[in-house]
């Protein structure tokens, strides 16, 4: 079916159906939405398991930066 099809049958719809498309449609951008979400925090997740222990484990500046912005915050409160 073409798109111009697909949009000519909606609109042939009464007004309180086309807002249960719209709303269908809504629901499966969220969906699709997080699915995008769990796939990058499954990606890390693996990246870090993989690497855990190794080289890339770890970052010494990032690490002396992450540990000087805790210290100030909690000196600040």
């Amino acid at each position: 079916m073409e798109h111009q099809e697909r949009i000519d049958k909606i609109k042939q719809l009464p007004q309180d159906r086309v807002a249960e498309v719209e709303n269908f449609v809504d629901s499966l951008a969220r969906r699709e939405h997080s699915s995008n979400r769990l796939n990058l925090h499954q990606a890390l997740t693996d990246y870090a398991l993989q690497h855990a222990g190794t080289d890339a484990d770890l970052d010494p500046e990032l690490e002396a930066a992450a540990t000087d912005h805790l210290l100030k915050q909690a000196t600040e409160q």
